[in-house]
């Protein structure tokens, strides 16, 4: 397991070295590479590096002028220990169309698919959704909508649809304030796993080149009835894998070409 990630995350740093080692007029247009190491990999408000650090890599093509652009991303996970097996490595494709209707404002769809390999022996997380969304460039601030839908989210045998929104405020040129809130609903919650909920970001970008550095903070407020008697709602994780309460979090960044 441990050596499937040690392919993916591999195969992306060979394709960052080549990009740096090609001529800029050599490159191939549209193709970009990233890579990061943060301190925990938090998704929607819910920790999936078991509140630990993580690394990660992916690669984006853009086709042309078309609009269509397609990827891969992967990163290390701790889902924690289930039949004495742990989950490590989560790897995702996605495609998408973006349309500009005006060089400030843009509406985009497309589609995700969350794969683990390395799930334990009888567990398949695998989960897929679809999105629309919209943004719209000010000037001063940036801000941009989006609603996705899963139809067995998480393979838990219910489905999500889960509403966001962000602004981005660029400070200076290398700086940028950033908040995010989104809420997710289910067709039914799955208990003590996951209910609705909702989630909020604050985060502070600094971009140096090539490199980039953010810290963040994150919460949500799942929590529920205390159905079991232990003093915390049945839905509230307060430390390791899938943690739902308030977390600090810093990411540095590397993408090639700079952005």
């Amino acid at each position: 397991m441990k050596k499937s990630l040690s392919i993916v995350l591999g195969t992306t740093a060979l394709g960052l070295a080549s990009m740096v080692a090609t001529p800029a007029s050599a490159q191939i247009a549209g193709l970009s590479a990233n890579a990061a190491v943060t301190t925990n990999y938090i998704f929607r408000g819910i920790s999936q590096s078991g509140a630990n650090p993580a690394v990660q890599a992916g690669l984006d093509y853009n086709i042309g002028t078309t609009g269509l652009a397609i990827g891969a991303w992967a990163s290390s996970i701790d889902f924690g220990n289930v039949n004495g097996e742990d989950t490590q490595i989560e790897v995702d494709f996605y495609g998408s169309y973006t349309l500009a209707i005006t060089d400030a404002f843009s509406l985009v769809a497309g589609g995700i698919t969350y794969n683990y390999p390395s799930s334990p022996t009888g567990v398949n997380y695998n989960w897929y959704e679809v999105y629309l969304g919209g943004s719209y460039n000010f000037g001063v601030a940036a801000i941009n909508a989006r609603v996705y839908y899963a139809p067995d989210y998480v393979n838990l045998s219910t489905s999500q649809v889960y509403f966001t929104g962000g602004v981005s405020v660029p400070v200076t040129d290398w700086l940028s304030l950033n908040g995010n809130i989104g809420y997710s609903t289910f067709d039914h919650p799955v208990y003590p796993i996951i209910d609705d909920y909702l989630d909020w970001n604050l985060s502070a970008v600094a971009t140096l080149g090539n490199f980039s550095l953010t810290i963040g903070y994150t919460d949500t407020d799942l929590g529920g009835e205390d159905l079991d008697l232990d003093g915390i709602g049945d839905y509230e994780i307060q430390s390791g894998p899938f943690q739902t309460t308030g977390q600090f979090y810093g990411m540095i960044g590397f993408r090639l070409p700079a952005p």
